[in-house]
């Protein structure tokens, strides 16, 4: 009877129950918060699974591994290119928060548009009433604007991007123009939407512009000093993205200095933040704490998304939900060795018995 692969939970992360009941019908989960060093790199040393923060020395500590599970979309907090290097294979639960994350845009656009962060704001700090004719001229807060008709540049369209464009063609009658260099044109003017080729043809555009793509070298302050000069003064900037894929300082003058009307923001360069930044206090921003997706219907999806993932590879199959496909040619050609060195072993021990 062939033994059951384990999947280790590295502390400090804790496995949804869902996850671990899917997950254990096919294999072993092993819990790391209550196992000592000891015990952890034993755990580590047979493990075929792993979730939590994956760092280059746990790689380097679990000889067996095949995959690595995340149990969101966004994998800052995991060596991939270790993964990759060892033909790990690093799954994620990508869709899982894609309706929480595109109504959370919706959201911080009605909030800046509308000006409900602005007034909420007056009430609770200063516990006094102010008129509307205090949301009127040309100086913030102004005059609340609707949404419907307006224009909206979506910058990655994955699932959470398509979502929110169909949220915006359907609630608010919005024109949505996409810029995602990955999607195919034709696909996108099929949904309705108008791709674009450039960042630099979307931007000047827009009444709102909303970040939804990933993190990486390539995204890293895309959204820069001349990204938001090129943006209308009364546009809106969204991010439900990574803080980084923002210059955070160039955002703060454009803030201040009047190159665009408003940000609305669930996510932040570096996360906790530090008290007192800048950001938190301008009046024309609208911050929420990285929680858009993280609703209570989204996270036993998130979960059970993973799992899946994670049994997927197992089994030997390839997944759905891969964030270093490069790893699959890695993983075959060591494959592909051992099964050449396994076959010469026989041959060498006759040749070595004769």
């Amino acid at each position: 009877m062939t033994a059951r692969k384990t999947v280790l939970v590295l502390p400090p992360s804790r496995l949804h129950p869902d996850a671990r009941v899917l997950l254990e019908t096919e294999v072993d989960v092993v819990d790391g918060a209550g196992l000592d060093d000891a015990r952890l790199a034993a755990a580590l040393s047979s493990a075929r699974g792993l979730v939590g923060g994956i760092q280059r020395a746990h790689l380097d500590a679990a000889p067996l591994l095949e995959v690595i599970g995340i149990p969101g979309s966004g994998s800052d907090h995991v060596d991939v290119a270790g993964a990759t290097e060892r033909g790990v294979l690093v799954v994620n639960a990508s869709g899982g928060q894609t309706a929480a994350v595109a109504e959370h845009a919706v959201g911080l656009m009605l909030s800046l548009a509308k000006r409900i962060a602005a007034s909420d704001r007056i009430f609770h700090t200063e516990g006094r009433f102010l008129g509307r004719e205090h949301f009127t001229g040309d100086d913030w807060p102004g005059w609340p604007h609707e949404i419907g008709g307006k224009t909206i540049g979506i910058v990655g369209f994955g699932f959470i991007g398509r979502d929110l464009a169909r949220k915006c063609l359907l609630g608010f009658d919005m024109r949505v123009l996409v810029f995602d260099p990955f999607f195919d044109p034709d696909e996108a003017t099929r949904l309705g939407v108008e791709p674009v080729r450039t960042l630099a043809e979307l931007l000047p555009q827009c009444d709102v512009v909303s970040l939804h793509l990933p993190l990486s070298d390539a995204t890293r302050n895309l959204i820069g000093e001349a990204e938001l000069r090129a943006m209308r003064p009364t546009a809106y900037l969204v991010n439900l993205a990574r803080g980084g894929v923002v210059d955070e300082d160039a955002l703060l003058r454009a803030l201040t200095e009047g190159w665009i009307s408003g940000a609305g923001l669930d996510v932040f360069a570096e996360e906790p933040g530090p008290d007192g930044h800048p950001l938190y206090g301008l009046d024309n921003v609208v911050c929420t704490a990285h929680i858009g997706g993280w609703v209570e219907e989204a996270v036993p999806r998130l979960a059970t998304l993973m799992a899946r993932e994670m049994l997927t590879v197992l089994r030997g199959e390839r997944p759905w939900r891969l964030v270093n496909p490069a790893a699959l040619e890695v993983a075959h050609q060591a494959a592909l060795e051992a099964a050449i060195d396994g076959a010469r072993r026989p041959a060498a021990r006759e040749h070595h018995t004769a």
